[in-house]
C-alpha cells in the first residue's frame, strides 16, 4: 500500500465530504417527499369524509324539497272551491272506473268457474253413462252365458234321463 501525499488525502476527504453532502440531500428530499405524500393522503381522507357528509346533507335537503313540492302539488287543486269540486269529480270518476274494472274481472272469473264446473259435470256424466252401459253389457253377457249353460246342462240331463229310462224298465 502506497503512502498518500497530503494533497491526495485532502482531495479524498473533500470527495468523501461531497458524497456525504449528496447522500444527506437525497435523504432530505426523500423524507420531504414522504411527508408530502402523507399529507396528501390525509387530505384525501378528509376530502372523502367531507364528501360523504355533504352527500348525507344533500340527501336530507333533497328529501325536504321533494316533500315540500308534493305538498304544494297536493294542495294546488284545493285552492278554490271550483278546483276542489273538479278534483273531487275527477277522483269519483277514477273510483267508478276502477270499480267497473273490478266488476268485469269478477264476472269473467265467475263465468270461467261456471264453464269449468259444467265441463267437469258433463265429463262425469259421460263417464257414468259409459260405465253403466259397460256394466249392463257385462251383466247381459253373463246372464246369457249362465242361461246357455243352464240350458245345455238341462238338455244334457234330459238326454241322460231318456237314455237311462229304457234300461231301467
Amino acid at each position: 500500500m502506497a503512502t498518500q501525499t497530503e494533497t491526495q488525502r485532502r482531495v479524498a476527504a473533500q470527495k468523501a465530504a461531497a458524497t456525504r453532502k449528496e447522500n444527506e440531500a437525497k435523504r432530505r428530499r426523500s423524507a420531504q417527499k414522504a411527508a408530502e405524500t402523507r399529507a396528501r393522503a390525509q387530505q384525501s381522507r378528509l376530502k372523502v369524509a367531507g364528501l360523504q357528509a355533504q352527500r348525507v346533507a344533500d340527501t336530507a335537503v333533497g328529501a325536504a324539497v321533494t316533500s315540500g313540492e308534493r305538498i304544494v302539488e297536493a294542495a294546488k287543486p284545493l285552492r278554490s272551491q271550483t278546483e276542489a269540486r273538479r278534483e273531487a269529480q275527477r277522483l269519483q270518476r277514477r273510483a267508478a272506473t276502477n270499480l267497473r274494472k273490478v266488476e268485469r274481472r269478477g264476472a269473467t272469473a265467475r263465468r270461467q268457474a261456471v264453464r269449468a264446473t259444467k265441463r267437469q259435470r258433463d265429463q262425469a256424466l259421460r263417464a257414468l253413462r259409459h260405465n253403466r252401459r259397460e256394466a249392463e253389457r257385462t251383466v247381459t253377457s253373463a246372464r246369457e252365458d249362465v242361461e246357455r249353460r243352464f240350458g245345455d246342462a238341462q238338455s244334457t240331463a234330459e238326454d241322460l234321463f231318456r237314455r237311462a229310462e229304457p234300461t231301467a224298465k
